[in-house]
């Protein structure tokens, strides 16, 4: 039993040497820095490694970085250029290729197998631009070994060779994973031209040596003209940026100042008519300069078209005990009807004489409002007021396209990135929800569910807001990502503004809106202002009637309303009761109340249309100091 124990015992004390012969690694990595007078640095690099046909099997890969961070956050880029590559003392084929900031060389041929064992491999090359310069000293800090090995490391080994005139006036390193300041090594010859490192324990994969010399002033001839334009090249996507983010405000500013500001207005005073014959619904669209919605299926200027339609009596709003609501035909009053309301009336009415607001005819009635904007549009569009949307566009086109490329060229390092990116979209986003937010708390026909809507649309928007500024000022510590983050904050606040402020109206137009704002203070405080207003018109229940679908079109059928039933009261107590429209038949209207009434048969009408309206369609989910690291030279390899 004793045999067999101690025979167990021997084999696994045995055992336990030969598995780490096994493991492929690098026994020792050599360097030899050869600094020269003109900056350039003469590299040989010799490593010697176990291969075990795992990961080494044609070869070794080694890669080197050929672009660094400087403290601003800008690229430095180094010259490079490979001068000799031996394999255990012979010349080697090699390739090469980009990998990001990398220049990877592959050792060996891809047809050619190497056998397991030792092997030893050379790397001669030039490099330059990697020196640093300070008032007192110059100084090589250089990573010997590169941090991204895939093995370990048993010994790193760094000899430099300073120009002649030229002794070390002080010497460090530092070991161990990026970021870190180890002291596992020895050193020697400060005060000499030749200093010299060795690490004193096995680095792990990921590990690595990284040395400073500072030495003698004024020896090295500093090139400061080809390093202004290698540090150009290095940062054109920055530049790129830098000029497009700037140059895109400075359009917007432009552009605003030729197209974009209002022309001189009339001073508003009270009008008793619409101006220029517009319709209701014309009316409406003109003075919001858009169609302004009041709910999913319905906006305004339909609301203006339909009670106009109904004043004319080619329309009959029912409404029946359980509150469906639906169009009649009615046979008219022979008045004129505008481009739109013939539109609107032929797509309701073709082929029907009623229409219920029901989900059955909810695509049409979507059609019939289509065919309503569509006149307005062709009839008004751009006559009283432009977009100028054509002058908008570009410049964001320019904005997208300078930071796509710029990110593309400049290759930004990752915190560089998690400030760019969170700062461009939460600032879009939050600009665009603020500024919906503030449109919808001053929509013109308020209500409690809006105002709760606007609340909650301006909150998200000041909540992205501090996101995006957060994203820009504490993302990233390199003050050059820091300063892009707030161009795009700023930038990005603009071109939100700019979506607003770039239309503007015509000279015709800016004289048509402030008489639109005169009828719409005259319908806001006819009876409030009775005996301060000159030649006003007498209120009458004609007049009432046909300037309703114009105070609905402006989002002030309350106080129009509220006026007449004034007016009822002075002239004719007790009789705003019996009022009852002919365009409207139902419950909703309720004689206690003229401004109520007209106010909840509005409601039950926009309601009833939200209603009717069809769903969208959702998609399915299936498809829907100093430290390890630093400094020159880099990199790291692996086998292949």
């Amino acid at each position: 039993m004793r045999f067999i124990t101690a025979l167990l015992l021997s084999f696994l004390l045995f055992s336990v040497p030969l598995y780490a012969l096994s493991e492929e690694q690098i026994l020792s990595f050599e360097s030899d820095i050869d600094v020269r007078t003109n900056g350039d640095l003469d590299v040989v690099e010799t490593i010697k490694v176990i291969s075990e046909g795992r990961e080494i099997r044609r070869g070794i890969f080694r890669d080197i970085p050929l672009r660094a961070l400087d403290s601003w956050g800008l690229w430095t880029r180094n010259g490079f250029k490979i001068k000799e590559i031996r394999h255990n003392g012979e010349p080697s084929p090699y390739n090469t290729e980009w990998i990001g900031r990398f220049l990877r060389i592959y050792i060996g041929d891809a047809d050619v197998f190497i056998p397991n064992g030792e092997h030893t491999y050379e790397i001669a090359y030039t490099t330059s631009r990697q020196l640093r310069f300070f008032a007192d000293y110059d100084e090589l800090y250089w990573n010997v070994t590169g941090n991204f090995w895939s093995f370990p490391i048993d010994e790193a080994i760094a000899r430099v060779r300073l120009p002649e005139g030229a002794t070390a006036e002080q010497v460090a390193a530092y070991t161990g994973g990026f970021g870190q300041a180890g002291s596992d090594y020895r050193a020697s010859g400060e005060t000499t031209s030749n200093p010299q490192f060795r690490s004193t324990r096995t680095f792990a994969p990921r590990e690595g040596m990284t040395i400073a010399v500072g030495f003698t002033k004024g020896i090295i001839q500093q090139s400061g003209t080809s390093e202004f334009f290698s540090n150009i090249y290095a940062n054109l996507g920055a530049i790129l940026f830098a000029i497009g983010w700037t140059l895109v405000p400075i359009y917007f500013l432009v552009v605003w100042w030729r197209v974009g500001r209002d022309p001189p207005a009339e001073t508003v005073i009270p009008l008793y008519h619409p101006p220029e014959d517009l319709s209701p619904a014309a009316l409406s669209y003109v003075h919001f300069k858009s169609f302004r919605k009041i709910g999913r299926g319905t906006d305004l200027a339909f609301i203006a078209a339909l009670l106009s339609l109904g004043i004319k009596k080619l329309l009959v709003i029912d409404e029946d005990d359980k509150k469906k609501i639906r169009f009649e035909k009615g046979e008219g009053d022979g008045s004129p009807m505008s481009a739109g309301e013939r539109a609107l009336f032929s797509k309701l009415f073709t082929g029907r004489d009623v229409v219920p607001l029901d989900k059955r005819y909810g695509k049409m009635l979507l059609t019939a409002r289509s065919a309503l904007h569509s006149a307005i549009t062709r009839e008004y569009g751009g006559k009283f007021f432009r977009k100028n949307i054509g002058w908008f566009i570009p410049g964001v086109v320019v904005a997208a396209a300078t930071f796509i490329l710029g990110m593309i060229l400049q290759n930004p390092p990752e915190d560089g990135l998690a400030a760019l990116i969170p700062t461009l979209f939460s600032s879009v986003i939050g600009w665009a929800l603020l500024c919906v937010g503030w449109y919808r708390f001053n929509s013109p026909v308020p209500t409690i569910m809006g105002r709760i809507a606007a609340v909650l649309f301006m909150g998200g928007g000041l909540l992205l807001l501090l996101i995006s500024l957060s994203a820009a000022m504490f993302a990233t510590s390199l003050p050059v990502y820091r300063m892009a983050g707030m161009m795009l904050f700023l930038g990005a606040a603009l071109i939100v503004a700019m979506f607003f402020l770039i239309s503007a109206p015509t000279l015709r137009g800016a004289k048509v809106l402030s008489r639109i704002e005169g009828f719409k203070l005259y319908l806001e405080t006819a009876e409030a202002n009775r005996l301060n207003m000159r030649d006003a018109p007498e209120m009458t229940e004609e007049l009432y009637e046909r300037y309703l679908p114009y105070a609905a079109g402006l989002g002030v059928e309350e106080p129009w309303s509220s006026a007449y039933s004034a007016h009822l009261a002075r002239t004719a107590p007790g009789t705003e009761r019996s009022y009852r429209p002919a365009w409207y038949h139902g419950r909703s209207w309720r004689g206690d109340s003229l401004t109520q009434a007209t106010a909840s048969s509005m409601a039950a009408v926009s309601a009833a249309m939200a209603s009717s309206m069809p769903q969208p369609k959702s998609s399915s989910g299936s498809s829907g100091g100093g430290f390890s690291g630093g400094g020159g030279g880099g990199g790291g390899g692996g086998g292949w």
